[in-house]
């Protein structure tokens, strides 16, 4: 048995950061005496694709993953092919008929069989599992970093209670669960450790974190344990819900040093209509009065939003008050989705669908005026001078390197472009002049 080859296990991960910390998770659970962990996909026996089902666009990604891994199979390049995630929770008896080569199916909830799994593809064994939806790991788990190690994804809540009419989150992911504080601080402590500079706090709604067992939000005591955690120098919030976001929730922000002033706040629409067709709950006045209040809480803030464009029923007024809200709040960071009619939700029953075409023509419509809004944001940075965390030094430019400053959360905002001569080291703060902006990147010299 001491020398029986090791099975050579690869991870393709798709979809958001939630996905991906469920991923350096499962792959926690493959290290060990009989399997080791490759980044060349060509080079694994065996590869397991981490899927997204959430939106369309998402779907069609994670079948062309698929499609490509199976001609690898077919190659005899791969000994086996296992699809877990949100695809295989929705859809796992389709997956199966469509493609009968793939090795096994596991969905969301599954992953804790992953060793199983694995054992029994290596054995020529098919395997399908697909039960309670949305894995929730705890501290003691292992995570394999598939991040830079000065940044790491802190999931502190799996699945969704809220009904908003075009998501199936609920469906994929289960019911709303949180996790301990003690749990989360535990775990930051050892990502920390592990060289992490910044924690981006990620969950559906960090706002309801603790509901289920409390009955109120515990957001603000976590914020306040986390910001105890000795060496931990940036905390973000991603995806906190605006029906939900408290005056005590944005005082626990002003007073931590570490939390960085930037609030993910999904808005979805401005129109009063298509709002209460989402069920969003909450109005345009109320949206309003909130980021009027989060402005003048908390000094330099950067909000981030999302909008949808061509919901159901969305008209062209609808449409152009949503432009003018924009230019109104003008949001320092936004994306545009255009809407996906996703089977099994409420709005895709919903008459009205509005033509790809014009979905279209407003997406671009908005990128466009969020474009030159962001210009002109970024405008207000030049001459000034920001604290960045370096990330990388460009492979064809030595003296060209990237980072991120407050306003930037990984792998979605812009960076701040870097030109120096001197030593700098990825992974560490440096304070840096800006001396040029870009559309959605800022320029500076340390």
């Amino acid at each position: 048995m001491a020398d029986e080859k090791k099975i050579s296990v690869g991870i393709v991960s798709l979809g958001c950061p939630k996905t991906l910390v469920d991923s350096e998770v499962i792959l926690g659970k493959v290290q060990g005496a009989r399997y080791s962990i490759t980044q060349d996909i060509e080079k694994s026996d065996v590869v397991l694709l981490n899927t997204c089902g959430f939106i369309r666009d998402a779907k069609e990604e994670s079948i062309d993953a698929l499609l490509k891994l199976l001609e690898l199979k077919k190659e005899k390049k791969l000994l086996g092919v296992v699809v877990v995630g949100c695809l295989v929770q929705r859809y796992a008896e389709e997956l199966q008929k469509e493609f009968p080569e793939v090795d096994a199916f596991i969905g969301s909830g599954d992953y804790m069989r992953i060793a199983e799994v694995l054992k029994k593809v290596t054995n020529g064994q098919k395997f399908v599992s697909v039960h309670k939806a949305g894995y929730l790991a705890e501290a003691d788990e292992a995570r394999i970093a598939l991040t830079p190690k000065h940044f790491r994804y802190l999931k502190i809540s799996e699945g969704c209670d809220h009904v908003c009419s075009f998501c199936v989150i609920p469906k994929l992911r289960g019911r709303y669960r949180s996790r301990h504080i003690a749990d989360l601080v535990r775990e930051a402590k050892q990502l920390v450790d592990e060289g992490a500079k910044e924690l981006v706090v990620i969950g559906q709604d960090i706002t309801r974190f603790g509901w289920d067992y409390a009955g109120k939000s515990l957001l603000p005591q976590l914020l306040e344990a986390l910001g105890a955690v000795r060496d931990l120098k940036w905390i973000r919030l991603l995806y906190t819900y605006p029906s939900t976001l408290t005056d005590e929730m944005i005082r626990a922000i002003v007073a931590s040093k570490k939390i960085c002033r930037y609030i993910d706040l999904p808005l979805q629409h401005i129109s009063d209509k298509i709002l209460r067709a989402m069920r969003r709950g909450n109005t345009k006045k109320q949206i309003t009065e909130l980021i009027q209040k989060l402005r003048a809480m908390i000094p330099e803030v950067v909000i981030r939003t999302s909008f949808i464009v061509g919901f159901p029923g969305e008209t062209d007024e609808d449409f152009e008050e949503l432009l003018a809200f924009m230019c109104e709040m003008k949001f320092e960071r936004l994306g545009i989705f255009r809407y996906s009619q996703e089977e099994g939700s409420l709005a895709a029953e919903l008459p009205d669908q509005i033509p790809e075409k014009i979905k279209e023509e407003r997406y671009h419509r908005a990128m466009q005026l969020q474009q030159e809004i962001a210009r002109e944001v970024n405008r207000r940075y030049l001459g000034k001078e920001l604290r960045v965390l370096v990330e990388m030094q460009d492979e064809k430019e030595p003296g060209l390197w990237t980072g991120r400053s407050f306003m930037d959360a990984p792998e979605v905002d812009g960076s701040v472009l870097i030109r120096t001569q001197k030593e700098i080291t990825a992974g560490k703060f440096y304070t840096v002049k800006i001396t040029d902006t870009q559309d959605y990147d800022l320029v500076g010299q340390i």
